[in-house]
């Protein structure tokens, strides 16, 4: 007959190494701006007037050091957000878009012109930009 083996206990030193992972607070980062889901068709980036594409790199470049919690309490005309209810968007709404998804945020590129997306963790989807304010209901 076989010999049952034992099963070793663990050490109780070891794993000690390994961290706690705490949660990451996502609102104390600055956003990422990501063109990766923009949509094509009228609101693209493609169809900006040249000097709509340098503000908004510059209004990106101007976001670049300010945490979401501060952007939140910005004036949403400046380097704030704005929530946009799904509800008011007048083009087609991406196909990951579920039904329980109420509102898109937006930023100002350029003067008041609106760019318009989401926010996963501390990247901005942009999808849209209402370069003719004909998006949403302003």
């Amino acid at each position: 007959m076989p010999k049952k083996k034992s099963i070793p206990q663990p050490n109780e030193n070891e794993g000690k190494r390994l961290s706690k992972i705490e949660p990451v607070d996502y609102d104390s980062k600055p956003p990422i701006f990501s063109l990766e889901r923009l949509m094509p068709g009228y609101y693209c980036f493609s169809n900006l007037e040249q000097k709509d594409k340098a503000a908004f790199a510059e209004s990106i470049f101007k976001r670049r050091n300010i945490p979401w919690k501060e952007i939140k309490n910005l004036p949403r005309h400046g380097l704030g957000i704005e929530k946009i209810s799904k509800s008011s968007i007048k083009t087609a709404l991406p196909k990951n878009i579920t039904e329980d998804f109420n509102y898109f945020l937006a930023f100002r590129f350029s003067g008041k012109k609106p760019m318009v997306g989401y926010r996963i963790h501390e990247i901005f989807y942009v999808l849209w930009f209402d370069h003719d304010f004909t998006l949403y209901e302003h």
